[in-house]
Order: structure tokens, then sequence, then C-alpha cells
């Protein structure tokens, strides 16, 4: 596993380059170790379909002027910032992390619980399946042959998706959806956020949760996603979220 510090237009922070192929096990130790070693840093696992998620990550800054620097401070930023004395127009630099940090949080406030689940999207891979398969998905068996672990400066799980965010399509969670919905899990399910690809995103529980705790997140789940949460569903649900301390999402449609 190699670090990379240089400048980036896909990620704004240092990051890690994944060699290898690792199991689920393998990468949930290899992210508490590295915050382990690095305090006041969020680790993030790129996951499925990076060059789909590069693609999408960046018209999603585009759409949602996560990029803007209006209003900013720029005289810290160091030179590659900027082009004959003007900033270039978008981020590059992980000293650049403060101005993204801020478009969307400025967003974020317009964000509700309701428009979350208005959006309306399923848990199952396309329109013609009827076999929800998602969530059972082993962590491991998402990452894309070329993968990185991010080292973002950050105090809260959620606040990682900055420094590559995603959610462009319409139908799909925006980056400010989805950081309200990681920022929900963590706060009231102890859920904190690991990683997200082009359609993915996954969770790790931090904690034991009480029966009520996990009928709590099936109804929750329910809300948020259009899919038919039979008996079926909901035992399936309940089963991985008892045995798996790994939930994994989508966020597309």
């Amino acid at each position: 596993m190699e670090l990379v510090n240089s400048p980036s237009e896909d990620f704004l922070c240092d990051r890690y380059r994944l060699s290898e192929k690792q199991s689920t096990e393998g990468l949930l130790a290899l992210l508490v170790q590295l915050e382990h070693e690095n305090p006041g840093y969020i680790f993030y696992l790129t996951l499925d379909d990076f060059g789909q998620a590069t693609y999408t990550s960046m018209h999603s800054k585009m759409s949602f002027d996560l990029d803007c620097t209006d209003g900013y401070d720029l005289s810290s930023l160091p030179s590659e910032c900027f082009e004959d004395g003007d900033h270039l127009g978008y981020l590059s630099h992980k000293e650049e992390f403060f101005i993204r940090k801020g478009n969307i949080e400025k967003q974020l406030d317009k964000v509700t619980f309701e428009s979350v689940c208005a959006k309306g999207i399923s848990l199952s891979n396309s329109d013609y399946d009827d076999e929800i398969e998602s969530f059972k998905y082993d962590l491991a068996s998402l990452v894309d042959d070329c993968a990185f672990i991010l080292k973002v400066p950050a105090s809260s799980s959620y606040e990682a998706l900055y420094a590559f965010p995603n959610g462009y399509f319409s139908c799909d969670l925006n980056p400010m959806e989805n950081t309200f919905l990681a920022k929900m899990l963590q706060e009231q399910f102890s859920y904190e956020f690991i990683g997200m690809g082009a359609s993915y995103i996954a969770f790790k529980r931090t904690k034991d949760l009480e029966e009520k705790d996990r009928l709590e997140l099936i109804e929750t789940l329910n809300k948020v996603y259009c899919d038919d949460f039979d008996l079926k569903l909901r035992n399936e649900l309940l089963n991985t979220i008892y045995s798996n301390n790994v939930l994994v999402l989508k966020y597309t449609e």
C-alpha cells in the first residue's frame, strides 16, 4: 500500500493506493489501524466501478457548485491552485478541503429526511430484479481493482464524504443527501461511513444494537427505500444487522 500525496482533481486529501485485494476483515482491520495511527483523520474506502465513480463525482461537483470559491479567503492556498494569479476554478489540492466542506454544509441545511425518502431509490440492482441483494454484499467484493483509501481531515465519519462526493443523476441521492443519510445512521444507529463507489455506500457498526434499535433501523430504511419491506426482506435485513457489522446500501437508482 502506497501513500500518494500529490494534488488531485478527484480527491482533496492524501490517499493510499491499494496494491492487492484484501478480505473484508483485512480491510476493516486496515481502516482501524490507519485511524489509530493518524488521529484527526477519517479513512474513506473507494468501492465499486472507480472510473464511473470519478466521472459522476466530477459532474456532481459541477452540478451543485461544490468547488465554488466565492466568499472564501484563498490567501493561504498554495501556488498550484492558481494560474496567472487567478484561481483555477476547480478544487485540486488538499488545502482547499475547507471550501468543499463549506459548500456542502451550506446546502446540507436544506436536506430533510422527507426529501431523502422522496427520491424513492431501491435496494435492488435493476427494475427487473425481484431479489434484493445490495445489503448482503460482502464489502471486499465491491472494491474495484483500482481502489484507494482516502485520508480525510475530519472529526466525524460522514465528513469524509466531502473529499470525494458522489450522487449526480436526478434519481440518485446527491452529495448532500448522502451526507444527511450518513450523519443520521451515525448519530441514531452508531453506523459510521467507511466507503462509497459508483452505486454503493458502506457503513460499519461501532457498537451492538438492542432489538428495538435494530427494528427502528429497519423501519428507517423502509422509509428511505421504495422496495416492499415484506416479512422475508425484514428478516433478511434483521439477520444482516445482527450478524454483520458492515451495512452496504445503494444510493443510486
